[in-house]
């Protein structure tokens, strides 16, 4: 038995973690955002260091990807029912979506791994790549129906394809066979109001985090770590934790150094949709956050180089300009961010 959802699909490459959530808002409220609007509204663009040494890498570094947290927090300024469920049998998960499907609240599904994807030619069983999320629209015996953000029309994955693609586990982006189910509500609050919320708490995410390995905070103690790794970790460790950071400071993550941006301008794109929205100017803090892109390529090249000295300058700057961004940010929307335990 074939059941397929009839759903608006923006395309927009790379911006996988909301594409499918952008759809659901487009169809459930005819809110028509575009996919940074909403990659921004989900507090896109943040700052996380990750310091534990049972981690593989033991040091890790995210920059402008928020995905599960995105989740989290579109669900919560929607007030829309959330449900995630991961690290289950791929025969529960796969019911689970197929029942939400069912009950006209199609799922986003993911970590995948490209790998397994057929309708990405230039990478399928070429490169893995377990970053990537779809939102089910559909299914019938041995396939399921997705919207990709990178394909116009639906897209048809064997069961045996997603099986294998679904089997992966990502730190910070979700285990095997997960799924988010996003019950967004027909009546959302005004937009200008998500607007102001949504910047307020990135805000005191950034300049006043709970704990000192997000926002500002981070960005600092990086500045005073990286350095020491080799010494720390041993150079073979610390090899890979600064492969890590280079590849997160892409947006999306990529070893290559294509999108060396660390999500930044897609906040700017957002910022520049809510200021027309809400009607605010966040100019000086597009200035800033220009500023901080333009400092992202020099420091990718130091960490490429095994220059950690340069590195950690570079860190320290970006921590300077998006501390001014923030601010700014802050002043415009009328809110002061509290200090928080960090």
């Amino acid at each position: 038995m074939r059941q397929l959802l009839s759903i608006p699909h923006r395309r927009r490459p790379g911006m996988c973690p909301v594409n499918g959530i952008r759809d659901l808002v487009h169809w459930r409220s005819g809110r028509d955002w575009s996919n940074e609007f909403l990659w921004g509204l989900g507090q896109g663009g943040g700052f996380a260091y990750l310091r534990f040494n049972s981690a593989d890498p033991p040091r890790q570094v995210y920059t402008g990807i928020a995905t599960p947290r995105q989740h989290r927090y579109l669900a919560e300024l929607f007030d829309a029912d959330l449900t995630e469920i991961e690290n289950r049998a791929f025969k529960f998960s796969w019911s689970k979506a197929r029942e939400a499907v069912d009950a006209g609240t199609p799922p986003v599904l993911g970590p995948l791994d490209m790998f397994h994807l057929h309708f990405y030619e230039d990478i399928y069983h070429k490169r893995h790549i377990p970053i990537h999320y779809v939102l089910l629209v559909g299914y019938e015996d041995e396939k399921a129906y997705v919207h990709d953000t990178d394909k116009e029309d639906v897209q048809a994955i064997s069961l045996d394809e997603l099986r294998l693609a679904w089997d992966v586990n990502v730190p910070g982006l979700g285990k095997r066979n997960r799924l988010v189910i996003i019950d967004v509500p027909e009546e959302l609050p005004p937009t200008d109001a998500l607007i102001r919320r949504s910047i307020a708490d990135e805000c005191q995410t950034m300049l006043h985090p709970p704990v000192s390995m997000v926002g500002i905070p981070a960005m600092k103690k990086v500045a005073r770590e990286i350095a020491r790794w080799p010494e720390e970790l041993g150079e073979d460790t610390a090899a890979k934790c600064l492969l890590q950071v280079r590849q997160y400071l892409n947006s999306p993550p990529d070893l290559e150094g294509h999108h060396l941006t660390a999500g930044r301008d897609l906040y700017i794109a957002f910022l520049q949709e809510a200021e027309a929205l809400a009607g605010l100017d966040f100019s000086k803090a597009i200035g800033w956050l220009r500023e901080s892109i333009a400092t992202i390529p020099a420091l990718a090249e130091a960490i490429r180089q095994n220059d950690l000295e340069t590195a950690a300058t570079y860190f320290d700057r970006v921590a300077e300009v998006e501390a001014e961004a923030y601010t700014e940010l802050s002043k415009v929307i009328g809110v002061t961010a509290l200090p928080g335990a960090g």
